[in-house]
């Protein structure tokens, strides 16, 4: 039975236990079984001619004497055998060449399985290239016994390289044969090659009766290769996915777990990656040797894919970090009425889409119908130093409503000391205040200390240039009390501090009731968180007043206390509440002022309930204590 076969295929070794490196073979002539019986058998004329269905032949004679090449089927072998004899004569040489054009792929060696017998033999190969250009490697075999010289083995009217390192006796050779030309300073490269032909050439000089023998097991061309590790994770939890199936076009190369291998060929491989209940991936891959990839699958019940994702996120504590990546929708059928929700994340500053800034509703973010790759983004300020974690949901539907798709996203992040140290006030105050930071990296770089009041306006700010390990003490100068932000602006990025100015002076007494000619007192309480005495002029002014209060006093460091202020009630005042201004100075600055109103009363006696004239009160008790006085002499 005639078997002839050349397989133009891609042959992949499994290896999801462990993986063993084999020859690719992107293409094979299997002359095994290509003949039955005697296929040819006759005399070689000089010059080129047929001899038989696969195979031509060459013959060249000095002076000329026949030539006879028999072509047939090896009874032990099953091999496709080539017997060359001549009958005499001066030196000639004899090439059988496989008349099939064979693919060459940049990189590939050629692997034969030739055996052979006699005096001088050997393999070769025909390289055409894309301009028409032909070149010829020979791989030879000579026994010199005084007859034979292998230096002209050549193919005709090419350009011919000669190597003497084919074995005795023949076997498996592999050799290189763009590499072959280039060792000889051919100028040639790998993507010149159109396709190679496969010739055996035996050389024989002045030698009667002379037999060469080939047998031809197989050619191959074998492409580099390169053990491709595959990371397979489901996208959204992470987890690692086992029973993968990938392929290549329609061809299915095998099937991977997570961390399995597959041997593809050197240059670029477009996979597609499938497992039921998941969204197929499809990866475009460029094989320079081993190599891994990683590859992330959806579940089906997710409508989008998050892209641009970063693998691993850093922050300096304290800091302003702003998440962002694309969702990519993968099918548009069910990316309707869409909406993003963010789990376990305390601080979120604002979420973007494309730019623009996506009030909550609910808690969640309206993103609407999604027909594209879209941007979004999540600024939030990184917690206390450690590992944390948040989920980022994903939910739409389709067009009618029909189904809801969802996709949950856990990011994890790692918050990291920031490369200075910072030392605040125990207790922020009106005033001067001293921030002390120590570098702490050994690096030099600026910081820029920014105040900021709680709309956003710049109040105080100032900068260092700081060398390693120094340590500078800015003086920060609060304006009032209140809620401010403390932004400390460091290569390209800003740390930030909520602080609270909580009152250092507190006016204790807003309204006061007094009398006519009385006399009335005012209540401040004062309270110094700093390390130094604090100095204060007190001033009362306005109302009634005829000349303004004045009243120094200083407070003892880390200390509070109250002060009182006692002022004279005229007695001809025209109104019954007057309104009076209290500041408070350091310096030249006012660092507190408030108004306390002041309710007047008539001078001295008591008012009856209800109001009324205090005399007739008077008058009663008067009257009721000579009664008593009475009833008493009259008991004698």
């Amino acid at each position: 039975m005639r078997r002839f076969g050349f397989v133009l295929a891609l042959i992949v070794l499994l290896a999801s236990m462990g993986t063993v490196r084999a020859d690719i073979v992107s293409y094979e002539v299997n002359f095994t079984g290509m003949v039955e019986g005697t296929e040819f058998s006759g005399t070689v004329p000089s010059g080129w001619s047929s001899a038989g269905q696969y195979f031509r032949a060459y013959h060249y004679a000095g002076t000329f004497r026949d030539v006879t090449l028999t072509v047939s089927n090896d009874d032990l072998t099953d091999m496709t055998k080539l017997e060359i004899s001549t009958g005499g004569g001066y030196w000639q040489y004899i090439v059988v060449e496989y008349n099939q054009t064979i693919p060459y792929f940049p990189g590939a060696q050629i692997k034969v399985n030739v055996g052979a017998s006699g005096n001088n033999y050997g393999v070769g190969v025909l390289v055409i290239t894309k301009s028409g250009n032909k070149y010829a490697t020979i791989h030879f075999y000579g026994k010199d016994d005084g007859h034979n010289d292998n230096l002209n083995a050549k193919y005709p009217d090419v350009t011919n390289v000669v190597y003497e390192d084919f074995p005795v006796g023949g076997g498996e050779f592999t050799f290189n044969p763009v590499e072959d030309l280039q060792k000889s300073g051919i100028a040639i490269s790998e993507q010149d090659v159109a396709f190679i032909r496969f010739f055996v050439e035996t050389v024989v000089e002045t030698h009667y009766n002379a037999k060469t023998t080939f047998t031809l097991g197989y050619l191959r061309v074998l492409s580099p290769s390169g053990i491709v590790t595959f990371n397979i994770k489901d996208a959204l939890s992470g987890q690692p996915l086992s029973e993968v199936t990938v392929k290549e076009g329609d061809t299915v190369l095998g099937t991977v777990d997570d961390g399995g291998s597959l041997e593809l060929t050197r240059g670029t491989h477009t996979l597609t990656f499938e497992k039921p209940g998941y969204w197929s991936v499809t990866k475009t891959v460029d094989v320079q040797g081993d190599m891994s990839v990683s590859v992330e699958m959806y579940p089906d019940t997710a409508a989008f894919e998050f892209e641009n994702f970063p693998s691993e996120i850093k922050i300096p504590e304290n800091t302003i970090y702003e998440l962002t990546f694309t969702l990519s929708p993968i099918t548009t059928q069910a990316t309707y009425n869409t909406y993003l929700s963010i789990s376990g994340l305390q601080d979120i500053l604002e979420v973007k889409k494309d730019g623009q800034v996506v009030s909550p509703e609910s808690g969640k973010y309206y993103l609407g119908d999604i027909s594209e790759d879209t941007q979004v983004s999540i600024k939030f300020k990184a917690g206390s130093i450690g590992t944390h974690a948040f989920t980022i949901t994903i939910t739409s539907n389709d067009a009618i409503a029909s189904k809801t798709y969802s996709a949950t996203k856990q990011v994890t992040y790692k918050v990291e000391p920031l490369p200075f140290s910072v030392q605040m006030p125990s207790e922020w105050q009106v005033g001067v205040n001293e921030l002390r930071i120590s570098e702490s990296s050994g690096r030099s770089y600026i910081i820029t200390a920014i105040l900021k009041d709680s709309k956003g306006n710049e109040v105080w700010s100032d900068s260092h240039a700081f060398g390693p390990y120094e340590a500078y003490s800015f003086q920060v100068n609060v304006p009032g009390e209140g809620e401010y932000v403390l932004e400390l602006q460091f290569q390209g990025k800003t740390a930030v501090y909520d602080i609270t100015v909580n009152p250092a002076i507190t006016l204790k007494t807003k309204t006061l009731t007094v009398q006519k000619g009385g006399e009335g007192t005012i209540v401040l309480h004062f309270k110094n968180p700093s390390n130094s005495v604090q100095y204060y002029t007190i001033k009362v002014s306005g109302g009634f007043l005829p000349t303004e209060i004045n009243q120094s006093i200083s407070v003892a460091p880390l200390a509070e206390k109250d002060v009182s202020i006692a002022f004279a009630v005229p007695n001809n005042l025209t109104y019954d509440a007057y309104e009076l201004q209290v500041q408070v100075l350091q310096g030249d600055n006012v660092v507190f002022q408030d108004k306390i109103a002041v309710t007047i009363t008539d001078s001295g006696g008591f008012s009856l309930l209800g109001g009324g004239d205090s005399n007739w009160l008077l008058y009663g008790i008067v009257g009721l204590l000579i009664i008593a006085i009475l009833i008493a002499l009259a008991r004698r």
